[in-house]
């Protein structure tokens, strides 16, 4: 598990990705990076990612995939209708 682990974390790709990629033998078309590790446990200093806190990251948005809706409206970005 920890192989797998380190294994995405170098390769930015998750192991059910790597396991379709390779049945599939598309493996060297990959234009994945890998993930940076200030991605994984924030930009802290402190040794806090042992504690339940939430993490100060470089790009919440970016890290996590999604934008919050209360967020975007607060910033006063784009595409902010909520359905």
């Amino acid at each position: 598990m920890l192989m797998n682990v380190t294994d995405g974390l170098m390769t930015g790709i998750g192991t059910i990705d790597r396991l379709k990629k390779k049945a599939t033998n598309t493996t060297g078309n990959s234009a994945e990076e890998p993930i940076s590790l200030e991605d994984v446990f924030g930009m802290n200093r402190n040794i806090t990612w042992l504690l339940p806190l939430e993490p100060m990251l470089p790009d919440y948005d970016r890290v996590v995939g999604f934008s919050m809706p209360q967020r975007l409206l607060r910033e006063g970005g784009e595409n902010t209708s909520v359905c």
